[in-house]
């Protein structure tokens, strides 16, 4: 591929998957600042892959991995601050326009899930979230379709069990 060609691959990938990626890292590091920094980098290392002419076979699946990757690396590093900190300091989810009830029903999700085991938080969020289909999933976390379809169900039940529902 030509440069020209490269850039507006490169735009269609960050036009098309550039807020799910950062959604995804919001969730797993529950800070603005960081998950806009790993959004760049995870789109840095996209723009590295395109350039050094590596095969993409499907960029959705490349980006989460990436992200997931980096979010396992940011763990191993320093201790998580939970989102209930977040919150308490002032740091709110941007969320879309809705009525108070659907906000409170969508933050006492996300607290719910947030305080969840690493491996329950990854699928729910990649599948609930984002709405990637199990085999996308077992794509990113190297996994097959199988072991994560199961996964999801019971991270579902666990999740309505502690939302009481």
């Amino acid at each position: 591929m030509n440069q020209e060609d490269l850039e507006k691959e490169f735009m269609h990938a960050f036009d098309e998957y550039g807020d799910a990626i950062f959604r995804f890292c919001m969730v797993k590091v529950s800070n603005v600042e960081l998950s806009e920094d790993m959004t760049q980098e995870v789109f840095t290392k996209y723009w590295q892959y395109l350039r050094e002419g590596k095969e993409i076979t499907n960029t959705r699946s490349l980006l989460y991995t990436i992200a997931n990757n980096m979010a396992k690396d940011w763990y191993k590093k320093k201790k998580s601050v939970s989102l209930d900190d977040r919150l308490d300091n002032g740091h709110e989810p941007q969320a879309a326009i809705a009525s108070p009830e659907t906000t409170a029903a969508y933050q006492e999700v996300v607290n719910v899930i947030s305080e969840m085991d690493e491996q329950d938080k990854t699928v729910l969020t990649l599948n609930l979230v984002e709405g990637l289909p199990p085999r996308e999933i077992a794509d990113i976390l190297g996994e097959s379709a199988n072991t994560i379809s199961v996964r999801i169900n019971r991270a579902q039940k666990r999740l309505s069990q502690l939302l009481g529902v």
